[in-house]
């Protein structure tokens, strides 16, 4: 599998980074570069297309970094949020 991978937003602040309709799962980006889909477990209607918000890894393709196809289905999703520590 992949191992973590941390992809840089495009623009700092962007409004569309994360955000959630009450119908599905998280969205990440504008144009929705990483949907994960309200029971990701069943099925594979969650999928990549990254490259609207965020920077897609060197050497990767914005639909298939992740798991080698555009779809795919997850048992679990873990997501980390670096924040600067102001002291």
């Amino acid at each position: 599998g992949l191992a973590p991978t941390k992809m840089k937003l495009k623009q700092r602040n962007d409004p569309n980074a994360v955000f959630q309709r009450t119908s599905t799962g998280p969205f990440f980006g504008a144009g929705a570069d990483i949907r994960v889909s309200d029971n990701a477990n069943i099925g594979a209607s969650s999928y990549t297309r990254v490259g609207g918000s965020y920077e897609c890894p060197a050497g990767q393709t914005g639909t298939l970094f992740l798991t080698g196809h555009k779809n795919f289905q997850a048992s679990e999703v873990e997501v980390f949020s670096v924040q600067k520590n102001e002291l």
